[in-house]
């Protein structure tokens, strides 16, 4: 394990003041917080016997700013608050303080679901290979769509309509996203500061929903972007939201590039946030789909699988817990497998992380969360698709089923599409339309699960359910 490693602390308010206290606290969410003071007030609430230093508090950094929305939900006791600690000595007497919190918060303290984890890099899951090809595209968007039959969502009127898809990834750019998907339905999402994201370091102008750098020529449009267009190919009129997650780089694990506990903070918001505007705002009542083509890629700082801080085989991590609360909120989950299949992983997988039955793992190995491989135009795997089966202490089997990737844009082959990510991004348009004509409250997102596995097709010398592309391909016709 390395010398430092980035922690990160969740929990909940259990008494009024401690609320009051985190109310005052979140009153500005347009200007930097004073990380003194809410290290002073963490270390209050946990009774702890040092005064933590902190990278930030992420639960601050969402802003809510979609179209037509003037309110904010409150916060309350049932919000879970994220503090992003700096790098710790995993062997200090300041860590197995946090590991004694991590394994029995004593009773006493005025906060609850206390937990402690580990925090790890993200990234997109787009890969550019095989490498041994000598052009590595094979066909472009529309044999994709036709490989899922995607065609037969607008004979049965599916076309996303009054579905709110978050696209949780790099921000999205909503001029570029106009110009490559004409009338797209773009109704804005949450503001998120730069800092990490492509702007100065300690900056904190905060970019708004829409506003991602972005010069929109070819290959370089942003991934968030490249995968808010993949969710409208398939649902035409799906309601687009930006969540910008993600760095602007794909970072690794030297220094303090912990993004785990951003995730966290947006689940967590995402599923408090969400029935509110269900409930309050008749426009966001329809509907809602959360796309993630990212990934963890590797756990070499991740604590052992038997320690309470682990991710990847911990279904009670904070992310695991806050990913497998959005289904029972009724809000359905795509993610992308990840890119660490074993015959040409992404150079970012950890050395343990790559192969059968070690490169899905933590949110991916979700049972309620759909997970994609990802396939050729020719329906051949691709061969950096990662490969289950999930660990067993997830209950699951995945990947789910798989869809295409490694295509070109219609008629520009210098844009490309590939990864698990476009996999993932096309399967949460099918979503999308399948939810455009059923609602949650008929079929729950754990059947719509079950129901897209069960009438996925198999693809070319596929006799049955595999560990590397699942029940086989998304067959949109089927599923809708």
């Amino acid at each position: 394990m390395a010398d430092e490693v980035l922690f990160f602390v969740t929990y909940k308010p259990k008494e009024p003041e401690v609320l009051a206290q985190l109310q005052k606290l979140f009153e500005s969410r347009t200007k930097p917080l004073n990380l003194d003071d809410a290290a002073g007030m963490l270390q209050d609430h946990l009774r702890l016997h040092f005064k933590p230093k902190l990278r930030a508090v992420p639960t601050y950094d969402f802003v809510l700013a979609l179209d037509g929305v003037d309110k904010t939900p409150p916060l309350t006791g049932r919000d879970t608050f994220v503090f992003a600690l700096d790098a710790l000595d995993p062997h200090s007497a300041e860590a197995r303080e946090l590991y004694a919190l991590a394994s029995k918060p004593p009773a006493e303290l005025p906060v609850q679901e206390v937990r402690v984890a580990i925090d790890l890099p993200t990234g997109p899951a787009n890969v550019w290979c095989p490498e041994e090809a000598s052009f590595p595209l094979f066909g472009d968007l529309d044999l994709a769509l036709a490989q899922m039959r995607a065609g037969t969502a607008a004979c049965q009127g599916a076309f996303g309509q009054k579905v709110n898809v978050v696209i949780l990834d790099q921000g999205i750019n909503k001029n570029v996203l106009a110009k490559r998907v004409p009338g797209a339905n773009f109704v804005g999402g949450w503001s998120t500061p730069e800092f990490g994201k492509g702007g100065p370091p300690g900056a904190f102008n905060l970019i708004p929903p829409g506003g991602w750098r972005d010069d929109g020529l070819g290959p370089t449009v942003t991934h968030g972007t490249k995968m808010a267009s993949l969710v409208l190919a398939v649902a035409p009129q799906a309601r687009i939201i930006d969540l910008a997650l993600l760095p602007s780089t794909i970072l690794t694990l030297n220094g303090a590039t912990g993004f785990l506990s951003w995730a966290v903070a947006a689940y967590w918001m995402l599923v408090a946030t969400i029935p509110w505007l269900r409930q309050n705002v008749p426009a966001y009542s329809g509907p809602w789909v959360l796309n993630n083509s990212w990934a963890v890629y590797n756990l070499s700082t991740d604590f052992p699988p038997s320690s309470p801080l682990n991710y990847g085989s911990n279904p009670n991590h904070p992310l695991n817990l806050a990913v497998a609360a959005a289904p029972l909120a009724d809000i359905d989950v795509v993610f992308a497998a990840g890119n660490c299949g074993q015959f040409c992983p992404d150079p970012r997988c950890g050395a343990g992380q790559i192969g059968p039955a070690r490169s899905i793992y933590g949110v991916a190995a979700i049972k309620d969360v759909l997970t994609v491989a990802a396939v050729r135009g020719d329906e051949t795997w691709l061969g950096y698709s990662s490969q289950g089966p999930a660990d067993p202490v997830f209950g699951s089997t995945k990947p789910d089923l798989c869809a295409p990737s490694q295509f070109a844009a219609v008629d520009d082959w210098n844009r490309s599409f590939t990864g698990t990510s476009s996999a993932c991004a096309l399967t949460a348009g099918a979503v999308a339309a399948r939810r455009s004509l059923v609602s949650p409250g008929v079929q729950s997102p754990a059947a719509l699960r079950v129901h897209a596995v069960g009438t996925a097709r198999k693809v070319v010398n596929q006799a049955g359910t595999d560990e590397r592309r699942g029940a086989g391909m998304i067959h949109v016709g089927n599923f809708v």
